[in-house]
């Protein structure tokens, strides 16, 4: 089977012992052990250290001063100048992962976890899984990322996802992201939950565009607001356009 981990759920499969009293615990360490014998084939989407590992306080800051990089080159060509602007991702305005991120990724990567890039212009990276990505190719690609685009972008029209942290700048600046800047103290909760809601809309573009069998997470839709991803009404027409299941960590365990 291929999985997707989401957030709150990768480090307990990764690191299950670091969880005695997780209640679930008796599942992760099955989980772990169907990733061992090969049954499941893990991904995480690179979303979780990218944007989910920024915290909560610091992400309306953080989102309103990243800028990308913008490389100017003049060339001569039959006697002429020709000016071209490259727009780069700034990879160094991350932070990095915190410590103990580190030590639940080292063990993702030992257990064979597969972390999946969300390609978007300039967008943000975290230097320190620029290595560990797991690099897909040719057909296989080019695959991914028409399906993934494909889905991102009806996600996005139903207002979750990505769409939630634009809607929100909107409000103050027809440039969503200057707007997070020009955005008053009192939205830095609802900047800080877009952020996630657009990590787990990626998460789930992701999900889709591997084909996997299940995201496995613990976000309800009966406690998810009416715009998340995960919302009773996404997850139906998600699953009827494109077949995508959510599933329990307890559930998984019960396949294996």
């Amino acid at each position: 089977m291929k999985i997707i981990f989401d957030s709150n759920v990768w480090r307990h499969v990764a690191s299950p012992d670091n969880f005695p009293n997780d209640t679930s615990f008796i599942a992760f360490k099955k989980i772990k052990e169907g990733i061992k014998d090969g049954k499941i084939i893990p991904y995480i989407s690179e979303t979780v250290f990218t944007i989910e590992s920024i915290r909560r306080k610091d992400r309306k800051e953080f989102i309103s001063k990243y800028r990308p990089k913008i490389i100017f080159t003049d060339t001569i060509q039959d006697k002429s100048v020709k000016n071209s602007a490259v727009i780069q991702s700034d990879s160094s305005f991350h932070p990095g992962n915190h410590p103990i991120l580190a030590e639940h990724l080292r063990d993702a990567i030992s257990l064979g976890f597969r972390i999946i890039r969300c390609p978007r212009i300039a967008g943000i990276i975290n230097p320190e899984i620029e290595d560990l990505r797991f690099k897909l190719i040719g057909d296989e690609l080019k695959n991914f990322h028409s399906k993934l685009f494909e889905v991102g972008e009806k996600i996005e029209s139903k207002d979750a996802g990505f769409d939630q942290i634009r809607i929100i700048g909107e409000k103050y600046h027809n440039l969503w992201f200057k707007g997070i800047d020009l955005a008053p103290d009192e939205e830095w909760g609802y900047i800080a939950n877009a952020m996630a809601e657009w990590a787990d809309g990626d998460s789930v573009s992701i999900s889709i565009a591997l084909g996997c069998n299940y995201m496995c997470t613990r976000d309800s839709a009966t406690k998810a607001g009416n715009k998340s991803v995960f919302s009773e009404n996404n997850l139906k027409w998600l699953k009827t356009e494109y077949g995508f299941e959510t599933i329990t960590p307890d559930e998984l365990a019960k396949l294996l």
